[in-house]
């Protein structure tokens, strides 16, 4: 489904892995891979009925193009099996390292779960760090051995407006979402000419807000709320947000750098 031409053909026969690839963010940088010509993209997460699902949905919404649509789980969320799972999700992506990647994306995450600092202790701060900075580095360390080299190629992190702008409570998990620009810009260096960058997402209406907020009118609410404080008036949507990384990805002159998608919310 590519088109012809210097600017739309940059993917067209990309390998691409998205981790945290079956819904919202990732599922649309997924759907945009395919759009712009990518020849494989993978799709990862810890659960394996969402994976069939949303291979079944980008083989069905892309029955013409010529995309080899694939799954395969990995855990970011058992301490235990983290670095086993990671290597083999890199060696499933790449037929076992005959076939080099060109991009990864990494949108994984859980739902935050804030405590007040009087209330946490080391398991909660360890858990914490599972899949916003231990992940990333194994990620970062079997990406540079099965990424093709050279600034064609291209690693993406995700991180949030938190950062930024704290919120209640977030003491633990609002420390390594702020660390990840930091082990964004080591990474960048380490795994030179490999591409490495990151995107800092403001918040976006996907189900990620729905399990937040599952009661409807509440979520509706809450999503009012924030559009009313948003310089553009309204809540970015994944296939918004999905740019940022088509841009990470086929910008060969950006790396060590942090694209912010987030409705102008930090400027109010």
């Amino acid at each position: 489904m590519s088109v012809n031409g210097k600017y739309a053909s940059k993917l067209t026969g990309a390998r691409v892995l998205i981790i945290g690839g079956t819904t919202g963010v990732g599922l649309a940088v997924a759907k945009a891979s395919v759009e712009f010509g990518a020849a494989s993209v993978i799709i990862s997460s810890s659960n394996p009925d969402r994976i069939n699902a949303a291979v079944l949905h980008l083989q069905q919404s892309y029955s013409t193009a010529s995309c080899d649509i694939m799954g395969f789980p990995c855990d970011l969320k058992q301490e235990e099996l983290l670095e086993p799972s990671i290597a083999a999700l890199f060696d499933f992506s790449t037929t076992n390292g005959t076939k080099k990647l060109d991009h990864v994306i990494y949108t994984a995450g859980d739902q935050p779960i804030p405590r007040p600092l009087s209330e946490i202790d080391f398991s909660f701060i360890e858990e914490a760090g599972l899949v916003r900075l231990f992940a990333p580095l194994l990620v970062a360390k079997h990406a540079a051995k099965h990424t093709a080299p050279g600034p064609a190629s291209s690693i993406t992190f995700t991180s949030g407006i938190s950062a930024y702008r704290p919120y209640p409570n977030w003491n633990a998990i609002g420390a390594y979402i702020a660390s990840s620009e930091g082990l964004m810009r080591s990474f960048a260096v380490e795994l030179k000419p490999l591409r490495v960058n990151l995107v800092c997402l403001g918040p976006v209406d996907t189900d990620l807000m729905a399990r937040f907020y599952p009661k409807p009118d509440e979520r509706k609410a809450v999503l009012d709320a924030i559009a009313e404080k948003a310089t553009t008036g309204a809540v970015g949507k994944a296939e918004d947000v999905a740019e940022a990384y088509l841009y990470c990805m086929k910008n060969r002159n950006l790396s060590g750098s942090v694209i912010h998608s987030n409705a102008g919310i930090l400027m109010v």
